[in-house]
């Protein structure tokens, strides 16, 4: 069966950088308190946003997978040889019988 998969890492590490681009976002737009510094508000807020926009992307990229389990193709396909120093051309073949 031939299908393309989509990258799970990549779909999260996306999913991280928009997160940390949405904590810097949300660090610098409210004004400090006394209480918490930037850097301590960063880091709670990265935490959460990280943590969710993981579990988001992972989702997605799962949602993806799915959709092109769907669209794969059952393909047959014949090996070339090498003959007398020249190369035989292979062939691919859609077998039409199992598309889903």
């Amino acid at each position: 069966m031939v299908r393309r998969s989509p990258r799970f890492v990549r779909f999260i590490a996306v999913g991280v950088v928009l997160a940390i681009l949405i904590t810097l976002i949300l660090t610098f737009v409210f004004p400090e308190t006394p209480n918490y510094s930037r850097a301590q508000v960063f880091g709670f807020v990265g935490i959460i946003l990280v943590t969710v926009f993981v579990g988001l992307s992972a989702g997605v990229a799962v949602a993806v997978d799915r959709a092109s389990t769907r669209r794969a193709r059952t393909v047959v396909m014949t090996t070339s040889e090498r003959v007398d120093g020249e190369t035989e051309t292979g062939s691919a073949q859609l077998d039409e019988d199992s598309t889903n």
